[in-house]
């Protein structure tokens, strides 16, 4: 059981708000970003902490509130080669909440960064008890992923 404060509400109502600015979530209902809402953690992470590394377990993804992070590879030198910066609004981590594989990349926080996390846990909640908002947000992750893959190939392709 939850017990309800006025820090309870007042972060509830603060996570919600960032919801109605995130464009993940535009397509959202009221009573969906409600219930979404109560699923969600707020976390602050200072500069140069890293989320996940390279092969760890899956099992939680982040979405921006503030701030950026950095999507590395180690490289034979042991230099980290930087593959994709991203700020306010973008989610990381979903690869491995959607297809169940260990971290493809390390990911690190470049600038202090407030972020809203979403276990496996809780997403696996969401969509036993309201299959409708897990369906949207797996087809929204989905969105996300292909828009990725496409500027992902349109760089290729300008390579060759």
């Amino acid at each position: 059981m939850i017990i309800m404060n006025r820090e309870n509400v007042t972060l509830i109502g603060r996570i919600k708000h960032i919801l109605t600015e995130l464009p993940f979530f535009e397509e959202f209902t009221d009573a969906e970003l409600d219930y979404f809402t109560s699923h969600l953690s707020l976390r602050y992470f200072p500069a140069d902490t890293v989320l996940f590394q390279k092969d760890d377990i899956g099992d939680y993804l982040f979405f921006i509130v503030e701030g950026k992070v950095e999507v590395r590879l180690e490289a034979v030198n042991l230099r980290p080669i930087i593959i994709a910066t991203f700020e306010r609004g973008c989610c990381v981590g979903e690869m491995s909440m959607v297809d169940e594989f260990s971290r493809s990349a390390t990911v690190v926080v470049k600038i202090p960064s407030e972020l809203l996390l979403l276990t496996r846990t809780r997403f696996d909640s969401v969509c036993q008890q309201n299959p409708l908002v897990g369906l949207k947000f797996l087809r929204n992750l989905a969105r996300d992923l292909s828009i990725r893959l496409r500027k992902t190939t349109g760089r290729f392709a300008d390579l060759a």
